[in-house]
This record gives C-alpha cells, sequence and structure tokens, in this order.
C-alpha cells in the first residue's frame, strides 16, 4: 500500500514518544535511588589463622570464616542475638592423622552476653579443644568439623574450622587424658592418663618400648603437679564471683619415660557454674561444701566426725541468718520412714567470707540416736549486697561393715584378687569402691595374676558407694 505524504510526516512522532518515555523513567530511578539510605556495611568476620608453633601472637588476617549477621531480636527482645566469631587459631598447619591439634575460639556478643558463651568443635567442648582428625584408610579423605558457639538461651552461630593437613602418618603412641568429678564435691576432679600404641601394621616395625615413671600435669597453663602414677585430683577453681555460665579448662600431661622420651596428651573441660546459674535464675547466692575426709568414718566411740569448708563463688562476705538441722530416720521393713526431725541449730560460725570460705566441726553420735540415717544442715544468709544465700550439707551414718549376714561373697576371681591386694596396700580391713577404682587406675593391679580356677572367698562382694549430690558436703562410702 502507498502511504500518503500526511502519514509519512506522522511517523517520527510514533517513535519520539515511547524514547521520550524510556527517559523519563531512567532520570526518575536515579532521582530515587539518591534518596535511598546506603546499604549496610558488610558483618564483621572472623579471624582464622594457622598458629605456627612457638608463635606468641598471631599475624594479621590470613583468610576470613564469614561469620552470619546478628539476627534482630523480636519485639519484646527477649531473644538474645547470636554471638559474633572473633577468631580461630590453629595450633599447627599439618599434622599426622589422630594427633592433636589445639584449636582456640575467640568470640563476644553484640548484646552483653558474653558471660553466657560456651563451644564445641565437633563432639569436643571448651574454648580451647585439642582436636583430632582421622584420616579414612580407604581413601585417605578427612573432615575438619566446625565451631559452634552459644550464648543465652543456646542461640548460637557455626563456622568452619580454618583448613590445615592431615597427612599419612600416624604418632607412636597416644595419650588420652580422661576426667571425673569426685564424689561429693563439686570442684574437685580425677584425672586418669592413658598411654594408647600405634596399631602395628603388615611390614611396619613395632613401637619402641616406653614405660612411663613420671607424669607432668599442667592444668590452666599455670599449677603444676608430678605424679608417678598416671592419676592426679586437682581442684579446679573459677574467678571469685559468679562471672560466667560455664569455667573453660585445658589440663596437659606430659608422661616421661627413664631416658626422658615425652608424649604429651591434653583434654578440654567445660564445667557448668551452678552458683552462677542459680544466681541467674533465682537471684540466690549458693554456698557450697566439702567435707574432710570425703566419706565418713564412724569412731570407735560410735560418732561420725567431720570438718566441712564453706564457700560461695560471690563477692563479698556471705552473713548467716539462720541455720537448720533436719535428720533423715532409716527405713523398716513395716514402711516407709517416720517424716524427717527438724530443728532450729547453730554452727560455730556466723559469715562465710569470700574466697576459700571457712571451716566448722559436726558430729554425729550413732548410739545417742540409733534411728538416724543422716543429718542434714540447711543453711540461709543474706551476701553483703543483700542477696539471699542458701546451701545444704549433710554428715551421714556410714554402711554396716560387711558381715557374711548381709553381704554376698565374692565369686569373681579377678575382684578378690583386687581386694585382697588394696587391703595389703592401703593395710586397711576394709577397702571401698573408690579405693579400688583409684588403685587400679594408678596400675596397682596391672602385675596380678589370676587363677580362673580359685574358688569364689568368703571376702564379701563389694557395695555401691553413695553421693549426697551437688550442694552437699558428704556422703556414705561401701567397705569390703
Amino acid at each position: 500500500m502507498t502511504s500518503t505524504p500526511e502519514t509519512r510526516s506522522q511517523r517520527p512522532w510514533r517513535w519520539m514518544l515511547p524514547l521520550a518515555l524510556l527517559l523519563l523513567g531512567v532520570v526518575a530511578g536515579w532521582l530515587l535511588s539518591r534518596q535511598q539510605p546506603a546499604p549496610e556495611s558488610s558483618p564483621p568476620q572472623a579471624r582464622t589463622h594457622a598458629q605456627a608453633p612457638g608463635e606468641d601472637a598471631p599475624p594479621p588476617t590470613l583468610a576470613a570464616a564469614p561469620t552470619p549477621a546478628p539476627a534482630a531480636p523480636p519485639s519484646g527482645g527477649s531473644e538474645p542475638a547470636p554471638p559474633i566469631v572473633d577468631e580461630i587459631l590453629v595450633e599447627k598447619p599439618e599434622v599426622c592423622s589422630g594427633e592433636d591439634n589445639l584449636i582456640t575460639i575467640r568470640a563476644h556478643t553484640p548484646d552483653g552476653n558474653d558471660a553466657y558463651l560456651h563451644y564445641t568443635v565437633g563432639d569436643g567442648t571448651g574454648q580451647r579443644i585439642p582436636l583430632r582428625v582421622w584420616r579414612n584408610d580407604a581413601d585417605g579423605s578427612y573432615e575438619i568439623p566446625k565451631v559452634t558457639v552459644f550464648t543465652k538461651n543456646n542461640v548460637s552461630v557455626t563456622v568452619p574450622v580454618p583448613a590445615y593437613t592431615v597427612k599419612d602418618c600416624e604418632p607412636e603412641r597416644l595419650v588420652h587424658v580422661m576426667s571425673r568429678r569426685l564424689p561429693n564435691a563439686e570442684d574437685d576432679f580425677e584425672f586418669f592418663a592413658r598411654l594408647l600404641d600405634r596399631p602395628v601394621k603388615p611390614g611396619q616395625p613395632a613401637p619402641k618400648p616406653f614405660v612411663p615413671i613420671r607424669y607432668v600435669w599442667t592444668f590452666d597453663d599455670s599449677a603444676t603437679e608430678t605424679t608417678t602414677t598416671p592419676l592426679v585430683s586437682h581442684t579446679l577453681l573459677g574467678k571469685t564471683g559468679a562471672e560466667g555460665m560455664y569455667t573453660q579448662h585445658l589440663i596437659r600431661v606430659d608422661v616421661y619415660d627413664a631416658s626422658g622420651r615425652k608424649f604429651t596428651g591434653r583434654s578440654s573441660l567445660q564445667v557448668l557454674n551452678t552458683s552462677f546459674e542459680n544466681f541467674d535464675k533465682k537471684g540466690i547466692v549458693t554456698l557450697l561444701a566439702v567435707g574432710t575426709p570425703r566419706f565418713p568414718v564412724l569412731d570407735t566411740d560410735g560418732v561420725v566426725r567431720q570438718t566441712f569448708r564453706l564457700y560461695h563463688r560471690f563477692r563479698g562476705p556471705v552473713r548467716l541468718t539462720k541455720v537448720t538441722t533436719i535428720r533423715a530416720f532409716r527405713g523398716n521393713d513395716e514402711g516407709p520412714p517416720p517424716p524427717e526431725q527438724v530443728d532450729v541449730s547453730s554452727l560455730p560460725i556466723s559469715e562465710v567470707p569470700e574466697g576459700k570460705g571457712s571451716e566448722v566441726q559436726v558430729s554425729f553420735d550413732t548410739n545417742a540416736e540409733p534411728d538416724v540415717f543422716a543429718i542434714t544442715y540447711s543453711l540461709e544468709g543474706l551476701s553483703s549486697d543483700g542477696h539471699p544465700a542458701r546451701g545444704t550439707f549433710s554428715i551421714m551414718r556410714p554402711p554396716p561393715k560387711p558381715t557374711r549376714e548381709n553381704s554376698t561373697r565374692i565369686s569373681d576371681p579377678v575382684l578378690l584378687a583386687k581386694v585382697k591386694r588394696a587391703r595389703e596396700l592401703l593395710k586397711q580391713e576394709y577397702v571401698t569402691d573408690e579405693d579400688i577404682l583409684r588403685l587400679d587406675r594408678e596400675g596397682r593391679f596391672a602385675d596380678l595374676k589370676i587363677d580362673p580356677s580359685q574358688k569364689p572367698s568368703d571376702t564379701v562382694a563389694p557395695a555401691s558407694g553413695t553421693s549426697t549430690g551437688r550442694l552437699r558436703g558428704s556422703g556414705s562410702g561401701s567397705g569390703h
């Protein structure tokens, strides 16, 4: 079709109108963009660094592991913000398969909840964890676990451990450090070092013999103690005051033989601070007690005598305002024991000072009170700034001496041999479960020669020991 002159003159306007609208949109978008607020800066990043052995301070940031930006708390502000991981230090850039590598975590909370920080690295817990990574025998692969940092209400953030190399080799020996809390104590722990030889593979020479003669223990990089056995007891104390929900500890042991060869083991311990927890959730200052001896002993006159050290982790002294004794009666075959008898009592002290506290001596005359099983002292007081203080400790009747009538004869020849050896070593007529466990861990039964054909003995079987709980200072042992 042929266009007329009028139609041709209208064509430029048909193209100019869309072009003008497009240009107007671009200008409007530019103006609006200038009015928008500038984007927020990038979230803080965790510094990760493979620290060389003997290095005093970390160098500038080598690699960055991004940490998620803290989430804004919901309306009401009840949920804390996630922690921010500042730095993860790796002790060695390369290790053998199964060799430990100390991982150190530094973190903080943006909302001031640092007192609740606690940590995990894989299956381990603690702020400084000797991490062991094993290579897969089939293909040589391995996986380095992640770090998770928790704060109040267990709000957490997870970041990777900076990469390091796990080589195709294995240590000649490993030292595995185990721990347990001792009965009837809040802060006393027992640590046991166990040497593990590398499995001998076909074509490999066997490790050189190693006979340990000395164990040097280091607690939190300061206190040291030397033992001739792989067992040690130590009191792990946090700082004065209810400073955090958890206390962090690193235990190291150096094992030596006669030639001076050494193998080292480490263990991380993250301990719940019950004093902080009680004050945080209930506003109560916790009074703690530890008894000496740890288990009650009946003297020849029928009286149990124990000394209890009363202490607390709060700042300033705690004034005792009320002491109550509660008697627990022994049961009988006819039914449950009668109700406990409660009496207002007193102690020879009126104040528990900050720090190591004060000692009190208490006694329990089992002849005068034949039906009483235990006497519990319930303590009430006030801190120097007016907070309520509470605590308890108990003095108990030891279990009766084992006889043929009240016990079962030992039929296990191994246990029988251990009981006899324990009596010889300790020069005691009776030994407890704790005695046998301690001597076993010390290796005192390693040279026992057991005759499996040995007949049952008249020696009675061990009974289980008893603990009175976290806040109580005494418990009943068991005899053999």
